[in-house]
């Protein structure tokens, strides 16, 4: 279960980001041509789709460490060590901690194989385990609250960046205006009906003009869009995390509660138990 055994290097982390971004723009090119939702929501919805797509790959690892790698199941754990325990055999408990690999066991493991040394060396040797254990569990689940504020904080600019764009396009007033011309260009998307008029700077205004129900409709709807899905990967990702987060306190609380439980109990059944294999 050591989920961080070897730490990867610079080179494996970046060559994973390169590939992560040519995913996510692979991803973005065909939604954009296959569907009418991704399409329609304007330049918004890619960095929403961005941080949705890191959204998934924590939610996946999340997942796969707190309900896969870490099926201890406590009372039969607690009742084997006990049972080792109280027949005085450390070492069999010390290896049946070093075979699971679940953080309560590390715990409780570290504590046992150091039985023979005094009480406060036990227990700063438990406290040492316990610091680099459990903040294993809780490794990058707070990530996914952040990810569904920043989600629904770039739904809400692309709704305001669309809005500016419809009022913008509706504003267009001097046709011979060559600045008006140039800003006329930018809402031929909107209006398809006047791309014949690219290149004819005055026509293309008075198109544009004429037109103005249609910009002012569909830079709404762009917004609306980018709206909607922020909303939905933002929601999607904080219910992922009040999920993940309460197993994850359950786990933490269960495993400080156990590691006590059992160290307590060799502590004080310490005259009992055979440690000649520690001191070799």
């Amino acid at each position: 279960m050591d989920e961080t055994s070897k730490p990867m290097s610079s080179g494996l982390k970046a060559g994973l980001f390169v590939i992560f971004m040519v995913v996510w723009a692979g991803l973005t090119v065909l939604l954009y041509k296959t569907s009418a939702f991704f399409r329609e929501g304007g330049w918004g919805m890619w960095p929403i789709l961005l941080v949705g797509m890191i959204f998934v790959l924590i939610t996946i690892d999340r997942v796969r460490y707190l309900y896969l790698s870490s099926r201890l199941d406590q009372r039969q754990f607690m009742a084997r060590i006990q049972r080792h325990l109280m027949q005085g055999d450390v070492q069999g408990a010390a290896q049946a901690c070093q075979n699971d690999g679940d953080p309560l066991a590390k715990i409780v493991g570290a504590g046992l194989l150091n039985m023979h040394r005094p009480d406060h060396e036990v227990q700063e040797a438990v406290d040492e385990a316990a610091l680099y254990e459990l903040p294993r569990l809780e490794q990058r689940t707070g990530y996914l609250a952040m990810i569904g504020n920043i989600a629904t904080l770039l739904g809400l600019l692309g709704t305001i960046v669309g809005l500016i764009t419809s009022f913008a396009g509706v504003s267009l007033d001097k046709e011979k205006d060559p600045a008006t011309q140039k800003r006329a260009e930018h809402y031929v998307y909107l209006v398809p009906a006047c791309q014949p008029f690219l290149g004819k700077p005055v026509a293309l205004v008075q198109c544009i003009k004429g037109n103005k129900a249609t910009i002012l409709a569909r830079g709404i709807s762009e917004a609306m869009h980018c709206t909607a899905f922020g909303l939905l990967v933002g929601i999607l990702a904080l219910l992922a995390f009040s999920f993940l987060n309460g197993r994850t306190q359950r786990m933490l609380d269960n495993a400080s509660d156990g590691a006590v439980q059992l160290v307590n109990l060799a502590v004080g059944h310490r005259s009992a138990m055979k440690l000649d294999f520690l001191k070799g």
